[in-house]
């Protein structure tokens, strides 16, 4: 009988590729996909550091799940390489692989419970760096059987000072583009509809190799017949250039969500932070979006907290956020991270205060996100169908183009296809629209 995996995915959307890779690995390895945690042999468990709460939450449910005895378990991810033998070392992990190694997972995985191989593959080497662009897994139906995650950089020169990924993931891969735009071709021959690029910066893309640049890569990749969506993330304002705007209002397949992480409205925390830009190169950006892209969506990544953030700091983020009427946000409190610069900056913010300030926040970026969700009823939108709601049977749900969560009357024929409705009303968080004639 085959042995079972299962993964759980922490973490950023690079872990969500490099999950359904170990899992084509797995697969190539002789495993066979577990139905969950308690009929698994092997427990893997792909994680993220970037910030504390991220690394409690994942080894909480590590060690809960130990007691699944018979099952290996497997730490991967960011977290593997920042506290790999250590993990070892006091039992939370039979075997710790880092992201450079992580496709590789399936004779690893084998090789250890036939009691060879080591219990911690961490190298940063070039030579032990394993590709993310495997022309047998295009083809391989992931959790959302018609899109795939294609990455075209690994790692990160930025080193924002409170960010761990350069240390965790190494310095800048770009993969070559003809590679990446055949792997896409190999996708949409395999069903692919939707692809989403991925790296840390894509604006960086090619930079380190002197590749074709990041827009040139997603024009090429636009052109791909058969695609129906193209996604692209993350974006790092300081290298976000017109060229990229241009490409997408010339493309319609090209998603109309632009993740682009503003992380404060001070432009003293923006230096602090080693971001490399300043809130007027970012209002810049904004405009020029509004100018080209009459109907898009942009969301972002906030921080409070920093170490020397004072009152003045964390209203210019307040405003900056009620001026930009994000789309959406994603907030934080400040999470020092060891090994990064911040990590040695005073900090003057107890716990309770930084909370506090991440609740406003919270509660004004709620309020604008829920406006803007309401400002499109009645408009008409495009959206590619995922699956089946999980409320109601007769609904299915999917992503508009400007990456807004949708449910419509459907069936399963609908999966994968690009369908116009017309939103009535918003639910929660999630447009309600009908099938438009």
């Amino acid at each position: 009988m085959k042995k079972r995996f299962h993964i759980e995915t922490f973490g950023c959307q690079m872990n969500k590729g490099d999950s359904d890779l170990m899992a084509h690995s797995l697969e190539t390895a002789g495993f066979e996909r577990a139905q969950g945690i308690d009929d698994a042999d092997v427990l893997v468990f792909n994680t993220c550091s970037v910030r504390s709460h991220a690394e409690e939450r994942a080894l909480a449910r590590i060690r809960s799940a130990r007691r699944n005895a018979r099952a290996l378990v497997a730490v991967a991810g960011c977290m593997a390489q920042r506290l790999g033998d250590a993990l070892v070392a006091d039992g939370t992990a039979d075997l710790v692989v880092g992201p450079y190694q992580s496709p590789r997972i399936g004779p690893v995985v084998a090789a250890r419970i036939e009691g060879r191989g080591e219990r911690a593959y961490l190298s940063q080497a070039p030579e032990d760096f394993a590709g993310r662009l495997d022309p047998a897994a295009a083809a391989r139906r992931d959790e959302i059987p018609f899109h795939k995650w294609v990455t075209i950089t690994h790692g990160c020169c930025n080193f924002c000072s409170y960010c761990i990924v350069p240390y965790v993931r190494g310095k800048l891969i770009s993969f070559p583009s003809d590679a990446i735009v055949r792997y896409v071709e190999q996708c949409v021959e395999g069903g692919a509809t939707e692809i989403s690029l991925l790296g840390q910066n894509v604006n960086q893309y090619g930079m380190d190799s002197g590749d074709i640049p990041f827009h040139r890569l997603l024009e090429r990749v636009a052109g791909v017949e058969g695609i129906l969506r193209v996604n692209f993330l993350t974006s790092h304002p300081m290298d976000f250039h017109d060229d990229i705007v241009r490409v997408a209002a010339d493309h319609g397949t090209i998603s109309r969500s632009v993740h682009l992480p503003l992380q404060s409205g001070s432009d003293r925390m923006l230096a602090l932070m080693n971001r490399k830009y300043t809130m007027a190169r970012y209002a810049e950006i904004l405009e020029h979006l509004d100018r080209a892209l009459p109907d898009h969506a942009v969301s972002t990544d906030l921080i409070v907290g920093f170490p020397g953030e004072t009152d003045d700091d964390y209203r210019l983020t307040l405003d900056a956020v009620r001026r930009f009427r994000f789309d959406e946000a994603f907030m934080y409190a400040y999470s020092p991270r060891e090994g990064t610069p911040s990590f040695t900056m005073k900090e003057d913010l107890d716990r309770a205060h930084k909370l506090e300030r991440l609740r406003r926040l919270i509660d004004i970026q709620r309020a604008i996100s829920r406006e803007k969700l309401l400002a499109r009823i009645d408009r008409s939108e495009e959206l590619i169908v995922e699956g089946r709601s999980r409320r109601s049977p007769g609904e299915y749900r999917g992503r508009t183009y400007l990456n807004h969560p949708a449910v419509l009357p459907g069936g399963p024929g609908d999966v994968g296809r690009k369908v116009r409705i017309v939103i009535k009303e918003v639910r929660g968080s999630t447009l309600y629209g009908e099938r438009s004639v």
